[in-house]
């Protein structure tokens, strides 16, 4: 008897560590993983392809996976609400903040990368409009393909996305350049 009750004393013991390292260690450092992963996703340096892949759909009428897809991309934190305007195929995303207030420089990386996402993901997009409170900015499809080519061709190969789309960004004369053609 005495036996069991030390071999029992030592599993719960073993079984008490374990929680003790899994509660207190494990799950902090996921917790903590996932938590920077998030907040990598709100800046197009470090925005992640395969986080959006998921609302790629030929329709961008789905208005459920339109807003999901804006509300993945960087500055959603931003996003105050959507309309989306079916007579001209346009997404037009409301943001409840400034510009000033966001810092031109991540408005304009962001709006570059988010209408580029936006267009390969969604087939019948035709135009994204942008509206903060205290300035707007519309882009048509037309315009990021001139740049980019084929969209639907970029989101094949992820090292191609981030060579074409998201690593230029780092540049900021080519931001500003970009962005002035583009808006």
């Amino acid at each position: 008897m005495n036996k069991l009750r030390t071999w029992i004393l030592i599993l719960f013991g073993a079984g008490l560590l374990l929680f003790g390292i899994v509660q207190f260690f494990i799950i902090p450092k996921q917790d903590a993983a996932k938590e920077q992963y998030e907040k990598e996703q709100q800046h197009p340096l470090t925005h992640d392809l395969d986080y959006i892949l998921r609302w790629k759909n030929d329709y961008m009428g789905n208005a459920s996976n339109t807003s999901q897809l804006f509300l993945h991309l960087p500055l959603s934190k931003e996003v105050k609400d959507f309309e989306l305007n079916s007579d001209e195929l346009e997404a037009i995303i409301h943001y409840g903040s400034t510009v000033e207030n966001i810092g031109a420089e991540k408005v304009q990386k962001s709006l570059i990368y988010n209408s580029t996402a936006a267009f390969a993901l969604l087939g019948n997009l035709e135009k994204v409009t942008y509206r903060f409170h205290d300035q707007a900015f519309s882009i048509d499809r037309k315009t990021v393909e001139e740049h980019y080519g084929e969209l639907e061709e970029l989101l094949k190969d992820k090292d191609k996305w981030n060579k074409e789309v998201r690593d230029p960004l780092a540049n900021i004369s080519y931001v500003r350049k970009r962005f002035s053609l583009f808006y």
